[in-house]
């Protein structure tokens, strides 16, 4: 089974407050064909392809609960202002 390789690229971003920030991008790459230089852009995770579908599923699942959490606080704020 080929495995892949993860990796965490840092781009500087200008938010326009006059604070530096940080954007991250991630990027999976199959490692037989990564020829990426390892001094400048090491991997992350070198991950096989059931640990890439599990972590996939897990990012979703934190996403999903973010947006529940962020709705259910919404509706709370709505039925509060109507009373």
């Amino acid at each position: 089974m080929d495995t892949y390789n993860l990796y965490m690229d840092e781009i500087p971003a200008d938010e326009g407050d006059g604070d530096e920030t940080v954007d991250v991008e991630f990027r999976v790459v199959p490692a037989s064909g990564d020829d990426a230089d390892d001094d400048n852009t090491p991997v992350v995770a070198g991950l096989d392809l059931v640990d890439l579908i599990n972590l996939r599923d897990a990012l979703s699942q934190e996403i999903d609960n973010y947006a529940l959490t962020a709705l259910e606080a919404e509706a709370t704020a709505a039925m509060g202002q109507g009373a």
